[in-house]
């Protein structure tokens, strides 16, 4: 036990670390408050990593003081597991950093090019998106900040599924690799979506200023 322990303190350390980074280097704007995991895992309502890892840090200091004090098996088994879980999240949020960030910052001349001959094809793909977001500010902001939770459920799910494809047998892969090709294809959309929004936001913006 204080093996593993010991274990389990070298990785929080180093979440911590990397905890600071992501929350620092984050360039995905805040535009709600619901947190980043479950609330069975995690007690915190943050948009910031850290503050998961510290709630982790807490669980662990409980359960070292557990196991000094000779407490039941059963109940220390069951917080090890959930701290384990927890690492396990924050690891899995960590390890989707990157590809976020990257499908955020898109380059827009690229996008501008896309939605551009869209539009000169007369293709109204998002003309649903244009009625619900062209009445006012707050419901653009709204509409975007929804678009970015779909992104984040559909990134976190395939960090999972990447996690699960290196477990799986030869025979589960291919499933688990046509399950994250699917959630790749609905990610590129969302990210479509959001920049048409972004956009929305940013001319309503400037019409505003004119007057």
């Amino acid at each position: 036990m204080t093996q593993s322990l010991n274990k389990i303190a070298n990785i929080l350390k180093n979440l911590a670390i990397d905890a600071i980074e992501y929350d620092k280097s984050n360039s995905i704007p805040s535009l709600s408050d619901r947190a980043l995991f479950e609330e069975k895992l995690f007690k915190s309502q943050s948009r910031k990593l850290i503050h998961y890892v510290n709630e982790s840090q807490e669980l662990f200091t409980q359960v070292n003081n557990m196991v000094d004090k000779n407490s039941g098996k059963s109940i220390i088994a069951f917080q090890c597991q959930k701290l384990v879980d927890q690492c396990q999240a924050i690891k899995t949020a960590l390890g989707s950093q990157q590809q976020r960030t990257q499908n955020y910052q898109i380059d827009k001349k690229a996008k501008a090019k896309y939605f551009d001959k869209k539009r000169q094809s007369n293709d109204n793909n998002f003309e649903w998106l244009a009625k619900k977001v062209m009445i006012n500010s707050q419901q653009m902001y709204q509409e975007l900040s929804k678009h970015h939770e779909y992104r984040q459920r559909f990134e976190q799910k395939i960090g999972q599924l990447n996690h699960q494809l290196e477990q799986s047998l030869t025979q589960d892969k291919i499933t688990k690799q046509h399950e994250i090709l699917q959630l790749q294809k609905r990610l590129g959309q969302c990210n479509k979506a959001i920049y048409f929004i972004e956009q929305k936001i940013e001319n309503f913006e400037k019409g505003k200023r004119r007057y």
